[in-house]
């Protein structure tokens, strides 16, 4: 099979989510209390990013913990949107993101992002990370209304690069979405999982770093 474009996902795939998630929860914990006792703080924080659940709970939920359990009311018109509004500011990619795209950039296949949030909010993430320049195209679900696994943002991400779904690959963490958005697309998907142990028993290409992605493209 000659493949023609790899799409990946950005958060958890492309991004080191952790990282940026939990600089942007700390500002938020200091930004809306006094609190400058290191280790509650930290304990705080750390329970956000569980609450967070990789950024598949509402933020909502999170602010709602916060005021439950620790008695920290956001002071934000809306959480959500601030959030939204500042993720980008602390975007950084994993270490071997950059070297990995570049050389399959360099095989000579397209890349494209493929991706659930705001338009803005993750073309900024992109760029702050410094990956846009190696990006032919760009598909986020609010551009065109439908969230991974819909197939309809996979076809359109396609449709970007004219590329067929056999032609195409696609690398993402979350199964739920990414891998199964792809496989019901007829994409050939790529399941990042950063997890080395992790159980898995569909016949599903799985790495655990991006540069793994060299040994078969």
């Amino acid at each position: 099979m000659t493949y023609k474009a790899l799409f990946f996902d950005f958060d958890y795939t492309l991004g080191s989510r952790d990282v940026y998630a939990y600089q942007l929860y700390l500002r938020a914990v200091n930004e809306n209390s006094s609190i400058d006792d290191p280790v509650l703080k930290e304990a705080i924080v750390q329970d956000c990013m569980i609450w967070d659940q990789k950024g598949n709970e509402s933020k909502y939920y999170v602010q709602d913990l916060l005021k439950e359990r620790y008695g920290i009311e956001l002071k934000y018109d809306d959480f959500s949107v601030w959030w939204d509004d500042h993720l980008w500011e602390y975007s950084c990619a994993y270490d071997d993101a950059y070297d990995t795209v570049s050389k399959l950039k360099e095989k000579g296949y397209l890349i494209g992002m493929l991706s659930n949030g705001t338009s803005e909010g993750q073309r900024l993430k992109l760029r702050n990370a410094g990956l846009e320049d190696l990006f032919d195209a760009i598909a986020v679900s609010q551009d065109i209304g439908f969230k991974k696994p819909d197939v309809r943002l996979f076809e359109h991400a396609m449709k970007l690069l004219n590329v067929t779904p056999e032609e195409s690959v696609m690398v993402g963490d979350i199964y739920g979405r990414d891998i199964l958005g792809a496989y019901r697309a007829g994409m050939r998907p790529v399941w990042f999982c950063v997890e080395p142990n992790m159980p898995h028993h569909a016949d599903i290409t799985v790495i655990h770093a991006l540069k793994e992605l060299l040994e078969y493209f």
